[in-house]
C-alpha cells in the first residue's frame, strides 16, 4: 500500500473501516437524501483495460468510484492487495505517476486481476505519457484502470493517443451528470404517482438546488442553499480555471455577458465585443473549457434540410444546471459583477433545464427563422420542436413556427394540457420527468 493514500484504501482492514473511515463514503452517509450514479454497473469488471468517467467536480465521481470499491469487497470480485484509489492532487508529473503506478502494480499478486482507480488525473502534468506508456509495457493487460477527470477532454485525448491499447470491452468511457428532474423528484419523494401540482412544487425546488447533492440536502432541510454550499463550487469552476493560466477577470467578465443575454443568440464575435476585454480566441477557448467542465451546454442554429447544425451561425449558451446557474449569480454579486437581483432571470433557467436535459440524451440545437424556437432535440432520427413559455402567454409567431415540425409541443407554465391551434402543450415539469 502506497502510504500516503492509506485514508481512502481502508478497504485492507475490512468492509466495516471502510464504510466508516472513507471520507467519501462517511460523507455520503451525514447526508439526509443520499444519491450515488452506479454507473459502474454497465462495467464488465473481468475485462480489462483502461476505463475512463468524466463530470463536473463535485458532482459524486469520487464518492461513486468508492462505491464501486466497496461493491467489489462485498462480492470479493478482487483482492483488497489487488485494489488501489489513488487521487492526483499532490502528483506533480508524469514520471512521479509511472513510479507510483508501478510499485502498486508490482505488489500485486500475479494471477491475480487488479483495480486501478486514478482520480483527476487531468491534475497531473503530461499524464498521457504515463499512461500509454504503461499500456505499452503490457501492464493493463493484466486489470482495470479507472482514470476520472472533470474535462471531458481527457476521452477525447484517450482515444487519439491510445488506439488499440484501451483493451476489448464495447463500453470504456462513462460520464456524470448532475441528477436530472425525475432523478431528483425519486430522491425526495417515495410516492410515484404524483399530481402536477406536486411536480411544480418540486420543479420549483429542482429550479434552485438542481441536480447537486450538497445543494439538494441544503434546500430540503433549510428552503435555502447555504453560503459555503456556494462558495464550494465557485471555488471549483475558479480552480480549474487557474490552475490552466487563465485570467480570473476575464472569467468573471465573460460570465457577466452570459447571464446579461439570457437565451438570445449571439456569435462569438458580438460576445467578444460585448466583452471587451478579450480577443475573439480567447473567448472561444474559455467558453470551451466551461463547456469541457459541464458547465455550459451551447446549442448551434438547427438546418432543417441537412438535420445538422451551422457551425458558422449565432449559438445559444446555457448553464448545464440550475444550481450551476445560481452559484454564477452569487459569485457575480460577491464580486461586485451584478447589484441587481433582477439579473436573475426565471425564463433563461427554465429554457436552460429543458435544453440540458435534452442534451443529455440527444442533440440539441435551436431554430431560427421567422421567429425562433427554443429547442430542436435529435434522439436518433426523431426530430422534436420545443417552445418553454414559463408564462399564460402564447403568441401567434410561436405557433407558426412550430407547424413547420411535425412533433412539435409547447412546453407550459399552467397544470393545464390540451392541445393549441393542434400544438400539443404539456406542463413543463411533466414533461422533464418523464425523462427518465
Amino acid at each position: 500500500m502506497l502510504k500516503p493514500y492509506e485514508v481512502h484504501n481502508q478497504f485492507t482492514k475490512g468492509l466495516k473501516n471502510f464504510t466508516k473511515l472513507d471520507p467519501h463514503l462517511s460523507a455520503l452517509s451525514q447526508l439526509k437524501y443520499q444519491y450515488f450514479d452506479s454507473w459502474w454497473k454497465k462495467l464488465n469488471l473481468k475485462i480489462p483495460g483502461i476505463y475512463i468517467l468524466t463530470g463536473g467536480r463535485q458532482i459524486g465521481k469520487s464518492t461513486s468510484c468508492k462505491l464501486l470499491l466497496k461493491h467489489c469487497l462485498q462480492k470479493k470480485v478482487f483482492s483488497p492487495g489487488s485494489m488501489l484509489y489513488m487521487p492526483c492532487d499532490e502528483i506533480y508529473d508524469a514520471k512521479e505517476l509511472g513510479q507510483k503506478v508501478r510499485f502498486f502494480l508490482s505488489q500485486v499478486p500475479k494471477k491475480e486481476l487488479f483495480l486501478l482507480i486514478i482520480d483527476e488525473i487531468t491534475f497531473v502534468k503530461d499524464w498521457d505519457r504515463a499512461i500509454k506508456a504503461l499500456a505499452d509495457e503490457g501492464l493493463f493487460n493484466k486489470g482495470l484502470c479507472i482514470l476520472t477527470g472533470s474535462d471531458t477532454l481527457i476521452s477525447k485525448e484517450a482515444a487519439m493517443r491510445f488506439p488499440g491499447r484501451r483493451g476489448k470491452a464495447s463500453k470504456i468511457d462513462f460520464h456524470i451528470y448532475p441528477l436530472n428532474f425525475f432523478e431528483y423528484v425519486s430522491l425526495r419523494s417515495k410516492k410515484t404517482n404524483l399530481s402536477n401540482e406536486n411536480l411544480l412544487s418540486f420543479f420549483e425546488e429542482y429550479a434552485h438546488s438542481g441536480g447537486y447533492l450538497r445543494a439538494i440536502n441544503d434546500f430540503a432541510q433549510n428552503g435555502s442553499i447555504s453560503e459555503s454550499t456556494y462558495l464550494t463550487y465557485e471555488q471549483w469552476i475558479r480552480g480549474d480555471f487557474l490552475k490552466r493560466g487563465k485570467n480570473e477577470e476575464n472569467l468573471l467578465h465573460l460570465l457577466k455577458e452570459l447571464l446579461t443575454i439570457g437565451v438570445s443568440q449571439i456569435s462569438y464575435s458580438s460576445l467578444t465585443q460585448k466583452i471587451g476585454l478579450i480577443s475573439k480566441e480567447t473567448c472561444i477557448d474559455y467558453l470551451n473549457l466551461l463547456k469541457r467542465m459541464d458547465v455550459l451546454i451551447n446549442l448551434q442554429a438547427f438546418d432543417q434540410t441537412k438535420k445538422i447544425g451551422f457551425p458558422k451561425k449565432a449559438r445559444k449558451f446555457h448553464f448545464v444546471d440550475p444550481f450551476i446557474y445560481h452559484t454564477i449569480v452569487f459569485w457575480l454579486k460577491k464580486e461586485g459583477y451584478l447589484n441587481s437581483i433582477e439579473n436573475l432571470q426565471i425564463s433563461s433557467l427554465i429554457e436552460g433545464i429543458v435544453a440540458s436535459h435534452c442534451h443529455r440524451l440527444g442533440k440539441t440545437f435551436y431554430f431560427k427563422g421567422q421567429g425562433e424556437i427554443d429547442v430542436i432535440w435529435l434522439k436518433e432520427k426523431f426530430i422534436q420542436a420545443l417552445e418553454v413559455k414559463w408564462s399564460n402567454q402564447i403568441k401567434s409567431h410561436d405557433l407558426k413556427m412550430l407547424k413547420q415540425f411535425k412533433n412539435s409541443t409547447i412546453l407550459g407554465k399552467s397544470t393545464n394540457e390540451g392541445l393549441i391551434d393542434h400544438i400539443k402543450c404539456i406542463p413543463v415539469y411533466k414533461f422533464l420527468y418523464s425523462m427518465k
